[in-house]
């Protein structure tokens, strides 16, 4: 989507200091000419972590629809709670308490996400303190992963929409 974002776009992230840090995935983007409208308008631009030196890899996120896991462990063996959300005015701590509605709807699955899984981005007087314990310690939903079985799997592939992606 970047390349077709009008100026007052790029305006605004020079204008509020925002850097683009994409992750490299081994798909069709035309990464060079994102890296040069970028150039032009001024705007950092750089790969997350080093991608586009190394291969990316696949892991295998577990879940366990029954949500009988431990929420701590869950959370402690997490890589994804750093990786905010914001989605629908919410801030989510990860991106399957983000878009869980969607692997819901397509497995028929029932998931459930309760107001303790977000914060509402809208709330009166929220502090940057309570984004911060909100993000750092675990929510209901992590009963639902089971973060001890991840695994990585091999070169980053597209998903084939099959369930038995996320479940052992």
């Amino acid at each position: 989507m970047l390349p077709k974002q009008n100026q007052e776009f790029w305006q605004s992230c020079r204008e509020n200091a925002i850097e683009i840090h994409p992750t490299k995935y081994p798909i069709k983007i035309d990464w060079d000419a994102i890296q040069r409208i970028c150039k032009e308008q001024d705007v950092v631009f750089k790969f997350f972590m080093n991608s586009d030196k190394k291969q990316k890899v696949m892991t295998k996120m577990i879940l366990n629809p029954n949500g009988d896991s431990n929420p701590f462990y869950s959370f402690i063996g997490c890589t994804l709670h750093q990786c905010a959300q914001l989605y629908d005015g919410k801030l989510y701590p990860c991106t399957f308490t983000a878009y869980i509605e969607h692997f819901n709807k397509h497995f028929s699955q029932n998931l459930q996400i309760t107001p303790l899984d977000f914060i509402d981005i809208h709330k009166p007087n929220l502090t940057y303190q309570e984004i911060l314990s909100f993000m750092a310690k675990p929510l209901p939903f992590c009963r639902y992963c089971d973060t001890m079985k991840w695994q990585h799997i091999g070169e980053w592939k597209t998903s084939k929409k099959d369930i038995a992606e996320y479940l052992e």
